[in-house]
């Protein structure tokens, strides 16, 4: 009797981990293809800018059918040459939005503009992982944004470890910086880069 309840407790246990590791994986692959959309959703509005035809939808499709433009808008890609990173920068730092892209925090500055512009980005396993190797930018190290206009180039300056509640890396600066925050692993502290940009 008792090995029968271990027999069984086990295979509950081998179930769960399936349903575990399959919910894990649809979540991977749903933020894979957002990501994608996003891209594509930039990529085709360079080309309409290019084309001087800046009218076009913004409601466009997803390669799985479902809306891009209505609930999440590129608004720059992030490309990190030492990470091989080539990810796009949603407005907003919403759970909805850092599900599938890096956000930009609100009322920060924007792109190439004096002031302090503010990323946000997961680095969990769940959904995305964007800023998983973030603790590996060292000083020097490129951050490019590259938005409709132009091509910006931030050179890291700093990194280093905060408490939650400490907001002040998201305070205004007098130059042109860029800020990228995620999560320690543990989630318990912040792991912030920051960066200048290049005249």
């Amino acid at each position: 009797m008792k090995n029968k309840i271990i027999n069984i407790i086990g295979i509950v246990l081998i179930i769960a981990g399936i349903i575990l590791i399959g919910i894990t994986g649809y979540r991977k692959y749903e933020t894979y293809q957002k990501q994608k959309a996003l891209k594509e959703q930039f990529e085709k509005s360079m080309k309409d800018l290019g084309d001087n035809n800046k009218n076009k939808k913004e409601d466009e499709a997803s390669p799985d059918g479902r809306p891009v433009g209505q609930d999440i808008k590129t608004i720059a890609m992030l490309v990190v040459p030492k990470l091989d990173l080539n990810v796009a920068v949603a407005e907003s730092v919403d759970m909805d939005v850092l599900k599938y892209a890096i956000g930009h925090f609100p009322n920060t500055a924007k792109p190439g503009q004096p002031g302090n512009f503010a990323l946000a980005g997961h680095r969990n396993f769940t959904y995305a992982e964007f800023f998983k190797n973030l603790d590996k930018l060292e000083k020097g190290d490129d951050l490019i944004i590259r938005t409709k206009e132009q091509e910006y180039k931030y050179k890291v300056t700093e990194k280093f470890i905060v408490d939650p509640d400490k907001v002040e890396v998201l305070d205004e600066t007098k130059d042109a910086t860029i800020t990228l925050v995620t999560c320690t692993e543990g989630a318990k502290q912040r792991l912030i880069v920051k960066g200048k940009l290049e005249k």
